[in-house]
């Protein structure tokens, strides 16, 4: 049963991430003045539909004396395959021909600026759903905060910036109670962290407590540069003293958390042992890479890219296990994804849209869209292909998340 409602959820999420993206390019146009006639949940024959807006008058097709009927130019409706959404703003397709009494409202006779704007909105509906997702982890599900850090190693990073970590040259092993700094006591976790910090490249002895033995680590912190500051760092992480215990955040604390959380998903960050993650505009080559994509002859690497058939596959699984605030986290990050692959200068993307109006405004000419519609055909089979081959491998060799 958990299982079944995880699934149910994982698919709702999804449903929401399409229609609010495309509400976005929806409310965008319509605060730009654009024309939009068409906002549609599902996809196939109307099963519903009404209309909202201001008065149009159209020809009617059933009145062979030419005649016009007025209507709202808007229709809402369902559609029996709930996959998604469309919106339809008219101009924003270049196969769309466009009727004469719309021009002055499409798209293509809005400023650029506000063309922009359009275009770029869907993703930035993603930024929200990620901000908004991470701040209910913080401030209403809370996360394990699990007590002050002590004085004993929790964890032994096996690298730093590439190098091996010093940590791990040394010998230190998860458990190991660091108990002086260079003869002098430490009581604390920040007394360990302040002492290796201070000196960076330098040779120090630690005093460890391991069972019953004591014995003197000699150790040469790591040189980092951070925030313009040369600091050392050893590669380990504290041990907590009350593991288990769940913490929720203020609001603004939780707003904080959270942006800072978004950055790191996109450019990378620190680790409070001195381990960087990967960003996305770090790890997308890699994951792509013929190597990870199983061109090497070792098959698909574990670093690959997963369709959403594999993200859906792991979200469920940590979603019905009840770590809920992981299956939530794993949604933000996909909305990043999202956000930031739709933002790539490629049509059909937005981003290729965007980077198509950037050209028309240095050319002062809009780009004749007979000429984009090649290099959108061929980029659109790539992502098919690479789309397919992706949900192939999350069948049969899928990602081994622990």
């Amino acid at each position: 049963m958990a299982t079944f409602l995880s699934i149910v959820a994982f698919v709702l999420l999804l449903f929401f991430l399409i229609i609010f993206h495309e509400f976005g390019h929806f409310i965008t146009a319509r605060w730009a003045g654009i024309k939009v006639s068409k906002f549609f949940l599902g996809f196939g024959p109307t099963l519903w539909s009404f209309r909202r807006g201001r008065e149009e008058k159209i020809p009617n097709p059933d009145d062979p004396m030419g005649g016009y009927i007025v209507r709202p130019e808007t229709e809402y409706g369902i559609k029996p395959i709930l996959v998604g959404g469309f919106v339809k703003v008219v101009g924003m397709s270049a196969a769309e021909e466009v009727p004469a009494e719309d021009e002055p409202r499409s798209f293509d006779a809005a400023p650029t600026w506000k063309r922009a704007i359009v275009l770029a909105a869907g993703s930035a509906t993603h930024f929200i759903t990620a901000l908004f997702v991470l701040f209910l982890i913080f401030a209403v599900i809370g996360t394990p905060n699990e007590g002050n850090p002590t004085p004993v190693v929790g964890e032994v990073a096996k690298e730093v910036e590439g190098e091996r970590a010093p940590a791990d040259v040394a010998g230190l092993q998860e458990g190991d109670r660091i108990i002086e700094i260079d003869n002098r006591r430490v009581d604390e976790w920040e007394d360990v962290r302040d002492g290796v910090r201070s000196n960076p490249g330098k040779s120090i002895t630690l005093t460890v407590q391991r069972g019953a033995d004591r014995r003197d680590v000699e150790i040469e912190p790591y040189s980092l540069e951070e925030d313009g500051e040369t600091v050392g760092v050893i590669g380990v992480l504290p041990r907590p003293e009350f593991p288990g215990r769940v913490e929720r955040e203020g609001p603004i604390t939780s707003i904080s958390r959270s942006a800072t959380i978004i950055k790191q998903l996109l450019v990378g960050g620190r680790q409070e042992d001195g381990t960087r993650v990967d960003g996305f505009f770090q790890a997308l080559p890699r994951a792509f890479s013929p190597s990870n994509l199983g061109f090497g002859g070792d098959g698909p690497s574990n670093e690959r890219p997963v369709s959403v058939i594999g993200a859906g596959r792991v979200a469920v699984d940590f979603a019905a296990e009840g770590q809920i605030a992981v299956f939530l986290f794993l949604f933000a990050q996909i909305n990043v994804f999202v956000a930031v692959f739709n933002l790539l200068p490629l049509p059909p993307l937005d981003g290729g849209h965007l980077l198509i109006l950037l050209i028309g405004k240095i050319r002062g000419r809009p780009v004749d869209p007979k000429t984009v519609v090649p290099v959108m055909a061929v980029i659109m089979s790539l992502l098919i292909v690479l789309g397919v081959l992706l949900i192939y491998y999350d069948i049969v060799s899928p990602v081994q998340v622990p």
